[in-house]
């Protein structure tokens, strides 16, 4: 395992929409080696001028195009495209046909959450979060 103090993290970003443009240019930014991958061209648009990565125009969910960004090598790999069966189809490609440990991904339903989890992907749901904190408010307990 690398030690995260020392050497810089190999991170492949799946959808270069605003979270993960983001995220992109930030982890680029601090010197992490970051490959973004987005079917649509114009996507590659929202990334910031501090992303100094690479970008690949494809479908992720198409064997060649992962193999491209070279994600047998990935230390992290976020999979933020805007479909949680795409999301579910490309984690299930790194986890299982290219050994990636540590897969994230974006789930929008919240009924998916135990799916990717049962398969050790890890999951981060924006509609979970929203829900969280709007109820934060709702019983008074908000920052």
């Amino acid at each position: 395992m690398r030690n995260k103090s020392k050497d810089n993290l190999y991170l492949v970003i799946i959808g270069c929409g605003k979270v993960g443009a983001n995220v992109a240019s930030r982890a680029s930014s601090i010197g992490h080696n970051v490959v973004v991958i987005d079917k649509d061209e114009k996507a590659f648009e929202n990334l910031t001028v501090e992303f100094t990565g690479f970008t690949i125009f494809g479908d992720a969910t198409e064997k060649d195009v992962l193999m491209e960004a070279k994600i047998d090598r990935a230390d992290y790999v976020f999979v933020l495209t805007e479909d949680d069966n795409t999301n579910f189809l490309i984690s299930m490609a790194c986890k299982y046909y290219f050994a990636v440990k540590k897969v994230i991904a974006r789930v929008y339903e919240p009924d998916n959450i135990q799916l990717f989890r049962e398969y050790d992907v890890e999951v981060i749901s924006p509609t979970v979060l929203a829900i969280d904190k709007l109820s934060d408010f709702v019983v008074g307990d908000y920052k």
